[in-house]
């Protein structure tokens, strides 16, 4: 979308308003959806916006982009911290492992001595430590 045309607030309220006839386009991937919401923010000066301009600008961005209102609402307050918006993908293992594979391998003779109890069962057994260090 070419909003270098958009000069005002009240521009990006007329759209709102449908007042201004427009073609919206979706935007590339996330990254580039980030830089335009980014643009915008220091195009219209954000931070130093009043109340009722940042509500105009923030639903521009919601029809535009696609994105919710919560989540304009961290892309703002990223902006406002760190004067930038970047998008940070997920790490490739988003759980860290809880037990090795020793304490799995106990586990699973712990189930065998005693007819393969159910999981609630194992983390209430009162024996567990005894059983394992066996």
């Amino acid at each position: 979308m070419n909003v270098d045309k958009l000069t005002t607030v009240e521009s990006l309220e007329d759209i709102l308003q449908g007042n201004q006839a427009i073609a919206f386009s979706v935007l590339g991937d996330k990254s580039e959806r980030y830089r335009f919401v980014q643009k915008i923010l220091v195009k219209f000066r954000y931070i130093t916006c009043l109340k009722n301009d940042k509500g105009i600008i923030t639903r521009f961005l919601m029809k535009v982009t696609g994105f919710s209102r919560q989540q304009l609402a961290r892309l703002i307050a990223q902006y406002k911290k760190t004067g930038r918006i970047e998008w940070k993908p997920c790490r490739s293992h988003g759980f860290a492992r809880k037990f090795s594979e020793k304490d799995i391998c106990l586990l699973a003779k712990t189930d065998e001595q005693h007819d393969t109890l159910c999981g609630h069962a194992v983390k209430n057994f009162a024996c567990v430590p005894t059983i394992l260090s066996l």
